[in-house]
């Protein structure tokens, strides 16, 4: 069989809501022939497939999109992963799965049961590190290798900043730091209902890509890291009460701090969920040579900016990430199905193995910091 004719089937976990949830825009992807020699054969939905979602918010509109969608493209959509039919013997079968996080656990357990050859997770995985090692675990013992969708991992404005400071060479010592922007209002009100449905805390959600990163690219782990000292002029650490629960919720509305590993490697993270809808990598020259910026790469880049319009006109008024993200979103699918394939290099891209040193980190700066801000 030549790659030509080899297709990878996908079975995807966790559709969501159209428009509003990230497997919907997986699926679209896949059903746009997007990523190359990949076909979406089936859709899990354990939520709205379920009867205590009936009247639930999006039903309506999964309903009328997975009729559609089975109709024009001949995709099975079911409630449950063991309703999906074992493959056939030279089946290659991909899984994605973009759940909430607390079932990630027994949803990656049921894609081994139906024999995916490999699993697409999205971040962070799993809840603790724990469950994620004992996943880890399940995979290995199975055979399944597990990549991550950190799709930051693979963005251009990563690529370019590092590029940069290579051609710099050891001439100029130079500063990075990955600055993650979200655009939520700084009202408390706003802020209290961010922090109680991100309860797992920035580390491990808003800014676990560029934990991703640091673990990827920049040799950081929880055993590595000498020292890590917060930014308090930037930072801010609240405790705010969530609207639904009436529980006090603590977390950062904005955070800035440096990491310095053993071996003298020196990095930045900054993220502010009242700063805008970007991601940035700033390069400056040392903080002992005045901290001069010398350049800037913005995620979503120039090129994807342009593709926006054109990337609305064809799926709608969906999340304004899909389309900031897309490219990325594409190239890392891409590269996992082509590994799927025929084993090539999956430059960049995280794994399951990246994922618990990530969760490792996050877990372990979060009081530090936190204590430092007090």
């Amino acid at each position: 069989m030549t790659e030509k004719e080899v297709e990878v089937s996908v079975v995807l976990v966790g559709c969501g809501c159209p428009l509003r949830s990230m497997g919907w825009y997986h699926a679209m992807q896949l059903l746009d022939q997007r990523v190359e020699h990949a076909a979406l054969k089936y859709v899990v939905e354990p939520w709205y497939f379920s009867d205590a979602a009936e009247n639930a918010p999006g039903k309506n509109e999964f309903d009328t999109w997975s009729t559609d969608v089975e109709t024009k493209y001949g995709v099975k959509f079911v409630q449950n992963v063991n309703q999906v039919p074992l493959p056939s013997n030279d089946e290659i079968r991909l899984g994605i799965i973009s759940a909430r996080t607390a079932d990630n656990p027994k949803l990656l357990e049921a894609c081994l049961g139906i024999k995916c050859t490999t699993i697409y997770l999205e971040k962070p995985g799993a809840p603790t590190v724990d469950e994620l090692e004992k996943m880890k675990e399940k995979a290995e013992t199975a055979g399944v290798k597990v990549f991550m969708g950190f799709n930051k991992n693979v963005s251009s404005y990563l690529t370019k900043s590092r590029e940069f400071i290579a051609q710099k060479g050891s001439d100029e010592k130079c500063d990075i730091t990955f600055l993650h922007n979200n655009n939520y209002s700084n009202k408390e009100a706003d802020l209290a209902e961010c922090f109680e449905r991100n309860a797992e805390g920035m580390l491990k959600n808003m800014a676990i890509h560029e934990l991703a990163i640091l673990v990827t690219y920049y040799g950081v782990t929880v055993d590595t890291i000498d020292k890590v000292e917060a930014d308090k002029e930037f930072s801010s650490c609240k405790t705010l009460k969530g609207p639904s629960s009436g529980k006090d919720f603590t977390d950062f509305d904005k955070l800035k701090f440096k990491i310095i590993t053993k071996d003298g490697t020196e990095v930045n993270v900054a993220a502010d969920r009242c700063g805008g809808d970007d991601s940035v990598a700033i390069v400056t020259t040392s903080a002992t040579a005045s901290g001069k910026e010398l350049v800037r790469y913005t995620m979503p880049d120039d090129e994807t900016v342009a593709q926006k319009d054109a990337l609305k006109a064809k799926y709608g008024d969906a999340m304004p990430y899909f389309f900031a993200q897309d490219p990325d979103y594409l190239k890392l699918k891409q590269l996992v199905v082509q590994n799927c394939i025929d084993g090539s290099p999956t430059q960049g891209v995280a794994d399951i193995q990246v994922a618990v040193e990530t969760l490792k980190v996050a877990e372990y700066l979060t009081p530090i910091l936190t204590d430092q801000l007090k």
